[in-house]
């Protein structure tokens, strides 16, 4: 399996004809802007989209994936779904696109995503990262 896309960004859209838009792609970090009496007040909340593309290679069974968040040492599953196609044996591309609403970011830090899948038996075939790590920081604005 190969890892062709991986997008952080505020909102997907499923469009016509399997197409989906992405809104507000993040590059490598994500900044809430406060002003001086706002800083270091922490938990913040907000929209996250995820959106890959992934390459399985010929017969490879593709059942289910699970989508994981480390964000500073503390891991969290996001999102633990069965495909909609549940086999894939020829070399195929799986889309997925994943909307959490109101994602609470604890504190200042980096976190980075992991996306394992599993055939139809739940046995584990990998686990495929983006090779980038996104900071959540504050902007202090006048």
């Amino acid at each position: 399996m190969k890892l062709l896309d991986f997008i952080i960004c505020d909102d997907i859209r499923n469009e016509l004809g399997n197409k989906h838009s992405l809104m507000g792609i993040y590059d490598d970090s994500i900044e809430f802007q406060v002003t001086p009496d706002n800083q270091n007040t922490w938990p913040k909340l907000l929209r996250i989209g995820i959106y890959a593309k992934v390459k399985t290679e010929d017969n490879e069974e593709v059942f289910k994936f699970k989508i994981r968040m480390k964000y500073n040492e503390k891991e969290t599953v996001l999102l633990d779904r069965i495909l909609t196609l549940p086999k894939i044996k020829t070399s195929k591309k799986i889309n997925i696109a994943f909307i959490h609403s109101a994602f609470k970011f604890e504190n200042p830090g980096n976190f980075t995503f992991f996306l394992d899948f599993y055939n139809q038996k739940k046995e584990f075939i990998t686990t495929l990262s983006p090779e980038f790590v996104i900071s959540v920081k504050e902007k202090v604005i006048q």
